[in-house]
């Protein structure tokens, strides 16, 4: 049985899209379909399964995420026509939001569908990045009507790749759990996604081809986001911001280090800040990564980066005083910050973002 609902109707199986969206595509009485991708979607075999497998009676239209501009403008064109129309979001963090919010624009008849590449994220977080990819410009969309997670669309990334995103399925995991909202189901879901990435993480990083790995951290992924209607933390403030920067200093898409690629370096100061607001939460999240008593949690998460190839301080990024004091004050105003369970400032994002050169 490939079916979860909680929040929305989820597939979850190895090669569940030939099964699945077929399926979901009746379902939902769709006649024409707008697929959104990503370049890694567009260029591997992703796109192509998509397409194969759609029935005779439902006309697709392709977009490049990285054409479409801010809230998914310009696509009215592409879903014109008689019949009912889906959005289908297919790749990463990016392609999946700004699917999300296409449908969004196109008005609430209609209906999204996700379809993930990667392990970092699967679709259905309550925050997604705005066009630009700035901190600061998240915003709630509407869920997708189906999620399809089918691990055999993720083999196609490199050993770097699936470090980034799987530190980043962790850290949603972790932050989440630490978030200051009330929600104890939530809760135990993102401590099963921590233990699952301790156990799993590195082995999906050495080989890219164990389908059993990249099924737990896909898994990891969707933990994530189940349990992320809490919101996230410091660590995700600091990423967005400095992602940002990066971007808006001019650096080219090679040198801006993937989302999720960060998280080991900032991770034990912000774990460290944070200390004195959580009670014994550190403990539940070492005893859900098998680590031994006493062991300091932020430390521990910085050596598992180390060892699957993430560096574990910022200086290589080449960060001057004014760019920090930028970074600090995104960081500060981003949304991920609201829910982080220690108020910080911007001169508290500053002191962190020294600490982690």
């Amino acid at each position: 049985m490939s079916l979860i609902t909680y929040l929305t109707r989820i597939h979850f199986a190895d090669r569940v899209l030939e099964d699945a969206l077929p399926e979901e595509i009746d379902r939902l009485k769709l006649d024409r379909l707008l697929v959104v991708h990503d370049a890694e979607a567009g260029a591997g075999e992703a796109l192509d399964r998509v397409l194969y497998v759609l029935p005779p009676h439902c006309e697709a239209s392709v977009v490049a995420a990285d054409t479409l501009g801010s809230g998914g403008s310009a696509t009215q064109d592409r879903v014109d026509g008689s019949g009912r129309a889906g959005v289908l979001g297919l790749g990463g963090s990016r392609a999946l939001g700004l699917a999300r919010q296409t449908a969004e624009a196109l008005g609430e008849a209609v209906p999204i569908l996700a379809v993930p590449t990667t392990t970092a994220c699967v679709g259905i977080a309550s925050m997604t990045p705005g066009s630009s990819g700035a901190a600061g410009t998240r915003r709630t969309a509407r869920l997708p009507s189906v999620v399809l997670c089918d691990p055999t669309l993720t083999l196609h990334a490199g050993p770097a790749a699936t470090a980034a995103a799987g530190m980043d399925a962790l850290v949603h995991c972790i932050e989440t759990y630490l978030a200051t909202a009330w929600n104890p189901p939530a809760d135990g879901i993102a401590l099963e996604g921590v233990r699952r990435a301790a156990a799993w993480l590195q082995r999906a990083v050495d080989d890219g081809r164990d389908i059993e790995a990249r099924r737990e951290i896909l898994a990891v992924a969707l933990n994530g986001a189940l349990a992320g209607q809490k919101g996230l933390g410091g660590v995700h403030a600091l990423a967005h911001a400095i992602e940002a920067e990066l971007a808006a200093r001019g650096d080219p898409p090679g040198r801006v280090p993937a989302h999720g690629a960060l998280h080991a370096a900032l991770l034990p100061p912000v774990l460290a800040f944070n200390a004195p607001a959580v009670g014994d939460r550190y403990q539940s999240l070492a005893e859900a990564m098998r680590l031994p008593p006493g062991t300091d949690l932020g430390e521990a998460l910085a050596r598992m980066g180390a060892r699957i190839g993430l560096p574990n301080r910022l200086a290589a990024l080449g960060l001057d005083a004014a760019i920090m004091d930028r970074i600090a004050g995104l960081a500060a105003e981003d949304v991920a910050n609201h829910t982080n369970p220690r108020h910080a400032t911007t001169a508290d994002y500053r002191v962190l973002l020294q600490e982690a050169l």
